[in-house]
């Protein structure tokens, strides 16, 4: 994003400013109603709660990728994002420790943190060359792209059930 923001042509200062209110609110995404993200999970259930937050990774792809060079578009597209980075962040992780025995809990949940952490490296180094050479567009498709994965994993269980029904 930073790179996205830098290449719109703006001097320095106001870039940094940019950057830093985007930025800002994206974080905020992630944290601030991880708490609500939480009781909707033991509300409504994990799947769902990830559902949403697939859903609502979908949409910030959409909204962050068609921004052009408004700042306002990135800044509620990456807000967008942080929420879904929470909703699938609080309910995958409930979902995970729910599905192992107490005493692997702590190093499953430190593995899957792990894991997490070096695959956020790995995008955040790969993502600044994808859009010096193709554009944040292109960014935003790639990360849209990697949430069928998630996908294909939360209707499995549905397929298997409709692959058994079918005669």
């Amino acid at each position: 994003t930073p790179v996205h923001i830098r290449n719109a042509g703006h001097e320095a200062a106001h870039t940094l400013r940019i950057v830093g209110v985007v930025l800002s609110f994206h974080i905020a995404g992630m944290y601030a109603l991880a708490p609500l993200m939480g009781w909707l999970t033991d509300r409504f259930g994990r799947r769902p709660v990830i559902v949403l937050g697939v859903a609502l990774l979908l949409a910030a792809c959409a909204v962050a990728g068609s921004a052009g060079q408004s700042s306002t578009r990135l800044t509620t597209g990456l807000m967008v994002l942080g929420l879904g980075w929470s909703a699938t962040t609080v309910a995958g992780s409930t979902l995970l420790t729910e599905s192992i025995p107490l005493e692997l809990r702590a190093s499953a949940q430190g593995l899957s943190d792990l894991i997490m952490g070096l695959a956020g490296a790995l995008a955040g180094a790969v993502s600044g060359a994808i859009v010096q050479a193709s554009g944040y567009p292109t960014l935003t498709l790639f990360a849209a792209l990697a949430t069928a994965p998630a996908i294909a994993l939360l209707l499995y269980p549905r397929l298997r059930d409709v692959l058994r029904e079918t005669p």
